[in-house]
């Protein structure tokens, strides 16, 4: 097992969101951060078999958005939640039937813009697993848990171009896991983590 305790990951958080907040500075300079709609996930950390994991969603078809995608549990802020790791659990319990007071919340890796128009804070904590989690089927398809050391292993993920909007972006894409493939903005939401705990 990773040699993790909570406050080690704490900690690890900590460090990555100043150096992040840093990296996007430029990026927010004057209205830029304005025009995106604030939107929070929970990345939730879970150990299994003595192993740190990550629990993935598999978006519904249903959805108008990112339909059919792995995702984090999340979505977009509402007016009445207060900030944004409020928002990442009322998600997560929306979507998967984790109550925020199973979660232990280790911090954020800051924001990370989307190219759908969201700014997504990146909230990460931990869940007791298992976990008698309760899909709703409007918004998740299923879910499944990956082992931290076999996402940070880079033989398991290459880098692909995607057009939008006419032009070509960059796109990490993984290997199949048990018949997932994670792809695109997850998949770099999960190496940011990886990097913050200095996996890769």
């Amino acid at each position: 097992m990773l040699n993790f305790s909570g406050d080690g990951i704490k900690r690890a958080i900590a460090g990555y969101r100043k150096t992040q907040d840093e990296r996007n500075y430029h990026i927010f300079a004057g209205d830029g951060e304005q025009r995106l709609k604030p939107a929070a996930i929970l990345m939730p950390l879970l150990v299994f078999e003595g192993r740190w994991h990550l629990l993935f969603t598999l978006r519904s078809e249903q959805l108008m958005e990112h339909k059919g995608q792995i995702s984090f549990p999340g979505g977009a802020r509402e007016k009445d939640d207060p900030d944004m790791v409020f928002a990442a659990l009322r998600e997560t319990q929306e979507e998967i039937g984790v109550s925020p007071r199973n979660v232990e919340i280790y911090g954020d890796l800051g924001v990370m813009p989307i190219v759908t128009g969201y700014l997504v804070t990146l909230v990460v904590g931990q869940i007791p697993w298992p976990y008698p989690l309760t899909l709703n089927p409007a918004e998740v398809e299923s879910v499944f848990i990956c082992p931290l050391l076999w996402l940070a292993d880079p033989d398991h993920r290459t880098i692909r171009y995607r057009s939008f909007a006419g032009r070509e972006f960059p796109i990490i894409y993984f290997d199949q896991f048990e018949g997932y493939t994670l792809w695109g903005a997850t998949a770099q939401m999960t190496i940011n983590l990886l990097e913050a705990l200095k996996l890769v």
